[in-house]
């Protein structure tokens, strides 16, 4: 659990003056690697955008919490057409490369869609300009199969798609990777968490409910705003994840910063991205701009940080707010801070689906102790088979998925059992 997993296949977004390549390469022997030239330097662009209006689509298309039996087979429909759009974007009308591409899937990873065996690890590296859409991809079978008419064919056909088979680990040019693997907990074995929120939204509250009834495993600093006039502001809690609204600090910093809240990116600017909090009669929105530009005052008037900053997970509920053309503004922002990683949604999702998947996240990391990667993979999958809800899969994570809570049950010391009497 010490040393970051190599990866069973990796993806390299390259960018060029001349042109857009993926370079997809496999551990396993024998599999000749694919070399693929995007259709037009603009074509990142285009499959954000045509991915923003897909989700609004199928967001309209599963129109409540749950999908019905009836409605199985047109959702799962959607969400492969979004699939195989995606591609045709990507790719064009190039069949030889498409050919090529999901026949080095499937010889690359040829048990990856059976549920019974560990999932395969996908490396996917590029520039923040450079996000592929990796997660949305139909490349085990790019033909979307037999009609669906029961769950467990709709969770079998979904699993088409790399986001519902594999884990997938999303590196961001040029933030470095930081932290170590391991999270730590308090003496008494808890997890130092903080939550930040928009106290309107159901979700968030139903979030906030959750951590509360959780507290033998996660100390739990929020919610922020709180309504002091003396609490520090949020730069200063990002900055330095000891600080307690109170003005003290615990030794032990956040392992964790969640949000539930708004996001906005109505705009192409990248620094022109908000978050908006709001609690007890305060309400906070910043720019990332203004927010990044008080983490570099904070970083030239304070000493250097030694120790590890939190994972951060943000997520965005409501309702045409974000769109996935600026997501990934956000990770890039965490990043550069220095954070040991981010989750985040490709766009905003209903505030209800918001926290279902978040409680199925945090059973799984931060109490049952799975690692983030696996962790992350069974959140979506619960989702899908239990709601038969696919929008799980918005959820990216830019951190390695060996991170974990310290000890998980394989790292604590065997106790042999007490001898019969």
């Amino acid at each position: 659990m010490n040393e970051a997993r190599p990866p069973d296949v990796s993806v390299r977004v390259l960018i060029t003056a001349e042109a857009t390549r993926l370079e997809f390469t496999a551990a396993r022997r024998g599999v000749a690697p694919v070399h693929a030239t995007l259709v037009g330097s603009d074509a990142l662009l285009r499959v954000r955008e045509e991915l923003d209006r897909g989700l609004a689509r199928l967001k309209d298309e599963i129109g409540g919490f749950g999908v019905e039996d009836q409605d199985l087979d047109r959702v799962f429909q959607s969400l492969h057409g979004l699939g195989r759009t995606l591609l045709f974007i990507l790719f064009g009308g190039q069949q030889t490369v498409l050919k090529d591409l999901q026949a080095f899937w499937n010889q690359a990873l040829p048990h990856g869609m059976n549920p019974e065996l560990p999932p395969p690890l996908i490396e996917c590296v590029g520039v923040r300009d450079g996000f592929l859409p990796l997660e949305f991809l139909p490349l085990f079978r790019m033909f979307p199969g037999p009609p669906v008419e029961t769950v467990d064919d709709f969770t079998r056909a979904c699993r088409t798609l790399v986001g519902f088979s594999c884990v997938v680990r999303r590196a961001m040019l040029p933030a470095p990777v930081n932290g170590r693997l391991g999270l730590h907990t308090e003496p008494q074995g808890r997890v130092p968490a903080r939550f930040l929120y928009y106290e309107n939204l159901k979700g968030a509250v139903e979030e906030l409910a959750w951590f509360a009834d959780a507290g033998a495993y996660i100390d739990i600093e929020g919610p922020y705003p709180d309504g002091a006039a003396s609490a520090p502001a949020l730069a200063e809690q990002i900055f330095d994840p000891r600080l307690l609204l109170d003005r003290t600090r615990r030794e032990l910093p956040d392992q964790l910063q969640h949000f539930a809240c708004h996001c906005y990116t109505r705009s192409d600017d990248a620094l022109a991205a908000e978050i908006e909090l709001s609690g007890a009669g305060h309400h906070f929105r910043t720019t990332l701009g203004a927010l990044g530009a008080d983490l570099v005052a904070l970083g030239a008037s304070q000493d250097l940080r030694t120790f590890d900053l939190p994972l951060v997970m943000m997520n965005a509920c409501g309702s045409g707010r974000m769109r996935a053309v600026g997501a990934p503004s956000f990770p890039y922002l965490f990043l550069m801070n220095g954070n040991r990683g981010f989750i985040g949604t490709e766009t905003e999702i209903p505030d209800d689906i918001a926290a279902a998947f978040s409680k199925a996240l945090y059973e799984r990391f931060l109490i049952r102790r799975i690692p983030l990667g696996r962790a992350l993979l069974e959140s979506r999958l619960h989702l899908l088979h239990t709601l038969r809800n696919p929008l799980g899969l918005t959820y990216a994570a830019y951190a390695d998925p060996g991170l974990h809570v310290r000890p998980t049950p394989e790292e604590r010391p065997h106790v042999p059992a007490p001898a019969d009497p």
